[in-house]
């Protein structure tokens, strides 16, 4: 565990000092380092509030996400953005999907779990389109609440983003790196809420929930 945290911090840090200078239409992670069984599905909707300098952007997307086994698990998400153009408001869309594998599960000798994801990312406003592709490192450690399997489980983890596009509502290429941080806290056996910042060039915060079946 210490081994890894001497790993993490530093890249946390080095990632949060060097982070590119343009704005970048990102999202949330909204998922812990833990795995979802094989055959097992999370479906969930997620609002984001993020900032582009002078400017902001919301998303709103429903997100799944299933469990391939051997822990590796796939997300979809699909929905819409609204971004501020200055006298009015762009609505443009978004869709992304994801692969993570769990790398650790948490044991006794290494109490926390620890996950590697790729993901793409695209969003679409007035005919133009920024695409992201990430690679993020997850770390999360689940704290259960009662016997029956209910948690609170806190998360973070550094995120390399790399944006293409360029107009003038769409980014130009660049390369920017994040820290994020979250929690999430499962209320029920199926039913979970989740909330992130997510720190860099540009910040931004969201919530959602999750049902899992």
């Amino acid at each position: 565990m210490r081994t890894l945290l001497r790993v993490l911090l530093p890249l946390l840090l080095v990632g949060l000092l060097t982070a590119g200078s343009a704005a970048a239409f990102t999202q949330n992670e909204f998922t812990t380092a833990e795995s979802l069984d094989e055959g097992m599905t999370q479906a969930g909707i997620f609002f984001t509030i993020g900032d582009l300098g002078a400017q902001d952007y919301r998303s709103l997307y429903p997100a799944f996400r299933y469990g391939l086994g051997a822990f590796f698990e796939v997300g979809l998400k699909f929905g819409v953005t609204s971004f501020d153009a200055g006298p009015e408001d762009k609505l443009g869309a978004l869709i992304g999907l994801d692969m993570k594998y769990q790398l650790i599960k948490a044991t006794d000798d290494i109490p926390l779990d620890l996950a590697v994801d790729l993901g793409f990312d695209t969003t679409f406003i007035s005919g133009d389109n920024a695409s992201e592709v990430t690679f993020s490192t997850i770390v999360s450690k689940g704290f259960p609440l009662m016997d029956r399997g209910y948690k609170l489980s806190l998360y973070g983890g550094v995120e390399l983003s790399s944006m293409h596009g360029g107009s003038q509502y769409i980014p130009a290429d660049e390369t920017n790196v994040f820290g994020f941080a979250g929690i999430e806290w499962k209320i029920s056996q199926k039913f979970m809420m989740i909330a992130e910042m997510k720190f860099g060039e540009e910040d931004l915060g969201g919530i959602g929930i999750n049902f899992e079946y």
